[in-house]
């Protein structure tokens, strides 16, 4: 173990080697070891030597370079690729912009534009190296410059960007030199690295801001792909790009292609040989990919989640009994066996999932419908209450057939819900506004991002309005623990508290699948839905 070494030659964390005995002792998993020892830095080589290989050698055929693959996915409206609210965004400036780190498909973190980072012993000092020779589209060199600009707005009092509240233990970023930058932290954050792979985190050029701030208009980026058309709701179109500073992607073009919401219509696409590669598949399609020759189905396992959620600032959620009759009253397995066909998780409405290595299970939820209408009476409801739920069908119908269960369960306990169904344009406008509404979250590697992202008091995504300084603390302790058995206990009591607090129904974790034509190589179900295209290529159709 002396010969465990960061990528930067240097001594890694002392927790580096802790992890190691634990693994040897069979205390954690290999995925466990490797995603902490790519949090800390340590080089690829020494992982290899301490688990074996980081991944089975491909099997497939050679790669072959050229053609023009077509994506089945949203093009909605952006300008700051920083203020994105949805995944799909980021899946088309995500071949033109980089991000410092990269998080694979098993959440193992590797360097990118950032070539190393070692943190400090109590996790509040960071010094990350960049990769030297990365040249900007535009020809600029990106440096430390860029990363500063780059996390110095995210972090800024004006800005509007949920990164604002995923770094505010950022106090400052110093510049060293033209690939070395320091992060000083006013608190531990064992997630950084991979918090810098989020989808709004990729890295824009200094002049962003004074050249316009609108990057379809001026897409400059490091990445192996250049922007070439950009039609909301209708197409967006990607070229290789030439003088990439890495191993050029084997795709000439990538078209991606808005089909609107309805799965059906891509599948339709899809069977055509229109398309070749669609964003997701939903379990309300898995009959039909059934059913296509020349489709493949491609399925991993997923933290991306649907709430129901309450504004406990709005009245009548701002009662907690109220919140609570609404939670007993649902029945999440019966939403996990019929909207879902089972094809997931149990949620325990706290928003962390057993995949996510800081999961701490509690005791099972127990439905109790008597319990409900107890509440409500107690309440000044004896005769039961008339809620509205809204939702857009953002990610699909399946959202729909989850909240039909739920009016089904919570009649039964005298809660008469409506359901306000919009189109996914309008939900999106007011995902965050509304008293009550059913909200898509996608995937994130560790629990402690999601909850810091969704449940901290004054976060930019906190749809819940939820303030809370009792599970604040036992988030900020969480986020301190680098042991996962120890930080598994501490999680429990933030799971716990949102659990107890009742602020939503969390009824299953539902797997991430997408279909691709037979032709397409080298793309995987991911569960983030980040896909990287530029080691995707196509097999050449037959003449």
């Amino acid at each position: 173990m002396t010969s465990l070494l960061n990528r930067d030659g240097s001594r890694p964390h002392p927790a580096a080697f802790e992890f190691c005995e634990q693994y040897r002792s069979g205390l954690i998993d290999r995925r466990t070891l490797l995603r902490t020892l790519g949090w800390l830095g340590v080089s690829a080589l020494s992982m290899r030597a301490v688990a074996g290989p980081l991944a089975p050698p491909p099997e497939e055929e050679a790669p072959v370079s050229g053609g023009v693959l077509r994506f089945v996915c949203a093009v909605q409206q952006m300008t700051d690729p920083a203020l994105s609210t949805w995944t799909e965004a980021s899946n088309i400036y995500r071949n033109a912009l980089e991000y410092l780190t990269y998080v694979d498909h098993e959440n193992v973190t590797h360097p990118y534009l950032a070539q190393s980072w070692t943190p400090s012993e109590d996790l509040k000092t960071w010094d990350f190296t960049l990769r030297d020779g990365v040249i900007w589209s535009n020809g600029d060199k990106f440096t430390s410059d860029d990363v500063v600009f780059n996390i110095g707005r995210w972090i800024s009092p004006q800005s509007k960007s949920a990164n604002r509240t995923t770094f505010s233990a950022i106090r400052e970023i110093e510049k060293i030199d033209d690939l070395r930058f320091r992060l000083h932290l006013d608190r531990p954050l064992c997630s950084l690295p991979e918090q810098l792979y989020a989808w709004i985190c990729p890295m824009l050029h200094r002049r962003f801001d004074e050249e316009g701030g609108d990057w379809p208009k001026n897409p400059i980026g490091t990445g192996p792909f250049r922007l070439a058309q950009f039609e909301v709701s209708r197409v967006a179109r990607m070229v290789r790009r030439d003088g990439y500073w890495g191993r050029p992607a084997y795709l000439d073009e990538i078209q991606y292609i808005d089909l609107g919401t309805e799965v059906a219509t891509h599948l339709a696409a899809l069977a055509a040989g229109q398309v070749d590669l669609l964003y997701r598949v939903t379990v309300a399609e898995l009959d039909l990919v059934a059913r296509l020759d020349n489709v493949r189905l491609l399925k991993v396992e997923s933290a991306q989640t649907m709430v129901m959620r309450m504004q406990v600032d709005q009245k009548p959620f701002d009662d907690i009994r109220v919140r609570r009759a609404v939670a007993l009253a649902a029945d999440n397995k019966q939403m996990l066996d019929i909207a879902c066909r089972g094809q997931g998780l149990l949620g325990e409405n706290h928003h962390v999932a057993p995949i996510h290595p800081d999961y701490a299970p509690l005791p099972p939820l127990t439905r109790d419908v008597a319990k409900a209408k107890a509440l409500l009476a107690e309440a000044g409801y004896p005769d039961g209450i008339d809620l509205t739920l809204s939702l857009g069908n953002t990610q699909g119908r399946w959202e729909q057939d989850t909240a039909q269960i739920l009016q089904q369960n919570c009649l039964e306990a005298g809660i008469r819900i409506s359901l306000d169904v919009m189109p996914p344009a309008e939900y999106w406008s007011v995902w965050n506004q509304v008293p009550f509404g059913l909200t898509f979250w996608a995937h994130r590697p560790l629990g402690v991002m999601t909850l810091d992202l969704a449940y901290r008091s004054g976060a930019a995504w906190n749809e819940t309005h939820f303030k809370d300084p009792e599970f604040d603390a036992a988030l900020d302790r969480a986020m301190g623990i680098l042991d996962p058995h120890a930080r598994a206990t501490t999680m429990a009591e933030a799971e716990r508290i949102l659990q107890d607090r009742a602020v939503i129904v969390q009824a299953y974790w539902a797997e991430t699948m997408t279909a691709a034509s037979d032709r397409v190589r080298g793309h995987r179900a991911d569960p983030s839905e980040y896909y990287r295209m530029d080691g995707v290529w196509l097999v050449p159709e037959r003449s």
